[in-house]
């Protein structure tokens, strides 16, 4: 029966198919299905039955529990710390991703390596998050000058723009590049 459950996991799957790289025609064959089936799961036409669903599960190395709550089945569990549960959404793309780089990590990288591997990861992460912190606050920033200031009638002419790379103001420098980035 169609509902919003078959919709959120029909976003799951094409999400997890894609970033896993599979076709329609590959994750069929993995699960032992028609591509069509794998088509009506993908426009949430209809939701797997529960043994599709562990193979499903374990196809994309993630927690059957997981696909058991995207498609709306009842499922008892323990919560640790008495947290809310997290979107299954959330958790299934988690899982994915966890799945998917441990694989990379055990096919691609000697064990010696793991730790800075996931040290760079964290890193690069940090990285990433506090640059689109700073780039939200300018924005913000600018909004609100943008707010503030007078008509354009009002306003002298503007200073020719600045020579320093857009998203570093000319009061701070260039972050350094950590881990051996070059620039």
């Amino acid at each position: 029966m169609p509902g919003p459950a078959s919709n959120r996991f029909g976003g799951w799957l094409e999400a997890s198919m894609r970033s896993h790289g599979l076709t329609q025609a590959q994750l069929a064959r993995s699960v032992g299905v028609a591509d069509t089936q794998v088509s009506r799961w993908r426009r949430g036409q209809v939701v797997p039955t529960l043994p599709y669903l562990q193979r499903l599960a374990d196809t994309f190395g993630i927690q059957r529990m997981t696909l058991d709550q995207l498609v709306g089945l009842p499922v008892a569990q323990a919560r640790q710390g008495g947290d809310e549960a997290a979107e299954p959404e959330l958790e299934a793309e988690l899982q994915a991703y966890q799945a998917r780089l441990r694989q990379a990590m055990q096919n691609k990288l000697p064990r010696s390596m793991w730790r800075a591997y996931v040290e760079a990861c964290v890193a690069l992460a940090d990285g990433l998050g506090a640059s689109a912190s700073r780039a939200l606050r300018e924005s913000l920033s600018l909004l609100e000058d943008a707010a503030d200031e007078k008509p354009a009638s009002d306003r002298p002419d503007p200073e020719p723009p600045s020579e320093r790379p857009f998203g570093f103001p000319d009061h701070e420098p260039p972050p350094e590049r950590p881990l051996g980035f070059r620039s």
